[in-house]
């Protein structure tokens, strides 16, 4: 009897170690070739070098961006820094190789996006959630999507460059970190969607500006009446 419960006690365990090991805390979707080119925001508000590196600091609407490691860059157009991610316009941000950019939410995020521009395989990605990190790297991530997307760094074929978005599989996005061994890992158009609670918060915030000027407009209403 005694060794039955072992036995048991070690399949749960095994089964238990199984599920944790395959759950993944983000799902990784990707939009058609051709799609995402001009939604989100670019990084034009940081002036553009192959010479000087980014600010190691600097804020895009609700995204911080900090550099851990040099060299990282905003370029434009392509250069042996960094390629243009296809089909989009303005600045884009390059991390060359060696270097590592950590970026954080103002809020927590249940959805984020990007354009991802000439993926490759040593291009890597660490997604910080609020129950905890997983790490993917460029071939990993064109594997998990399919619909021909490669990991090739190919730099005017749409089947390297597409706009990718990371939603929290029970989890809540605090930020997340890019890196690559070499040049480069680019990405642009960057957007988010806030969690819930930050949603709901607006609306009571509307709500309660609306229930203000309402009841601003009844009083003077009521005064109107009293003096006539």
């Amino acid at each position: 009897m005694r060794k039955s419960i072992m036995a048991i006690a070690t399949v749960v365990t095994s089964l238990s170690f199984g599920t944790a090991a395959n759950a993944a805390l983000v799902d990784i979707s990707v939009a058609g070739a051709g799609v995402g080119t001009a939604t989100g925001q670019n990084f034009n508000s940081i002036p553009a070098s192959t010479v000087v590196n980014a600010p190691t600091h600097f804020v895009i609407g609700d995204w911080t961006f900090d550099t851990g490691a040099q060299p990282v860059q905003v370029n434009i157009g392509s250069t042996g820094n960094g390629a243009q991610p296809f089909q989009t316009v303005g600045n884009y941000l390059s991390v060359l190789g060696s270097g590592t950019e950590n970026i954080t939410f103002a809020n927590q995020l249940s959805s984020f996006s990007f354009f991802w521009g000439s993926i490759d395989d040593y291009n890597t990605i660490t997604f910080h959630t609020t129950l905890g990190d997983e790490t993917y790297n460029g071939a990993q991530v064109a594997a998990l999507v399919g619909d021909g997307v490669q990991a090739t760094g190919c730099q005017v074929l749409t089947n390297c460059n597409r706009l990718f978005t990371f939603t929290g599989n029970g989890a809540s996005f605090t930020g997340f970190s890019i890196s690559s061994s070499q040049n480069s890992f680019e990405l642009t158009n960057i957007s988010a969607v806030p969690e819930a609670s930050t949603w709901a918060m607006m609306i009571l915030g509307f709500f309660g500006l609306g229930f203000l000027g309402y009841r601003k407009s009844s009083q003077n209403s009521g005064r109107s009446l009293r003096i006539a």
